[in-house]
């Protein structure tokens, strides 16, 4: 049977008394992540540990259901309807995307977000102090972290004055990430070139037109699509000799020049801690959402040395991991 012939079977809601996993049974957690498995891998390895610390051992005394969309949103609803049938006790998601995916088909299903942004607010919970409703997490989103990565890119590349931004216009936070990139450049005096990328295919086209504009650095945001095509956007990177700034230290262990922000994979430790007190009988909402408690400078010197750049000691004192 098709997946859309099983939706058409399902209806459009489905109902949701959580009560706790049966007697007997182990308790069910069913992950979606808009990115893919790959990319993922090293996130979702700590969480499993962070289960484990708790006491829950997966295919033992918890089972874990996964759905990824590889970046593809429209996607999302299929995935969810599928990990809804399994009924379980809770659901860990990676963005605002396929949160609402689950909470649309489930509304009373308890939700663990682990990067949890203003675009939450107030459509899927009512404030980060008091959630007030099936949705909980640990933020990702830094006052001001979107000039900081303006910044980053004028300390590791002298004399920018050109940068291009990489957009895809289906992420539900995308938005919100543009405006404050453009506001971060206005007060740097820099100019700031956004270029959309909706699907795999339009990648090769963006870069060559950054490349036109004469853009000297790419911010790459984080995104469900922008992730899962990681590799294409660094080889992309490479024949075209622009440097990347990410957000996530991921791009730059993929061959980014460097990143600035949160430890994702600190942010899937913690989630388990809310699972675990969900499970055992709190409700999401009472959970406050948690702010991340660190952020990381990550520099790759061997990507800087093959692109001609050279970083400023200064900026190389600075960091958190220098990759050789």
């Amino acid at each position: 049977m098709r997946r859309r012939e099983v939706i058409a079977m399902l209806g459009s809601t489905v109902a949701w008394p959580f009560s706790g996993h049966a007697a007997g049974n182990h308790p069910r957690i069913a992950v979606l992540e808009i990115k893919s498995a790959a990319s993922e891998a090293r996130n979702l390895a700590a969480f499993r540990d962070s289960l484990q610390r708790l006491g829950y051992i997966e295919g033992r005394t918890v089972d874990v259901d996964y759905r990824h969309a590889d970046g593809e949103t429209n996607s999302l609803q299929v995935l969810a309807q599928e990990l809804v049938q399994s009924k379980p006790d809770v659901v860990l998601t990676d963005a605002v995307s396929p949160t609402r995916a689950v909470k649309q088909i489930a509304p009373a299903v308890p939700i663990v977000c682990v990067a949890f942004g203003e675009t939450f607010i107030p459509s899927l919970a009512a404030s980060f102090a008091r959630p007030g409703g099936s949705v909980t997490g640990i933020a990702s989103d830094v006052e001001g972290l979107f000039g900081k990565l303006i910044e980053l890119t004028l300390d590791a590349i002298s004399g920018t004055t050109n940068i291009g931004f990489l957009a895809n216009p289906a992420g539900a936070s995308m938005a919100y990430f543009e405006q404050q990139v453009r506001s971060a450049a206005k007060v740097h005096g820099v100019e700031v070139r956004i270029e959309e990328v909706g699907q795999p295919d339009d990648f090769d086209g963006a870069f060559q037109r950054l490349n036109e504009q004469k853009v000297q650095a790419v911010i790459v945001p984080p995104n469900g699509l922008l992730t899962s095509a990681r590799q294409r956007i660094v080889d992309l990177s490479r024949h075209f000799r622009l440097p990347l700034i990410f957000q996530e230290r991921d791009g730059v262990e993929a061959g980014g020049l460097a990143s600035y922000g949160i430890n994702l994979s600190e942010n899937y430790s913690r989630a388990a801690i809310y699972i675990d007190k969900i499970l055992k009988g709190a409700a999401p909402g009472d959970l406050p959402i948690e702010f991340p408690t660190k952020l990381e400078l990550v520099i790759n010197l061997k990507t800087a040395r093959a692109l001609g750049v050279t970083v400023p000691p200064t900026l190389l004192n600075r960091a958190d991991e220098v990759i050789e």
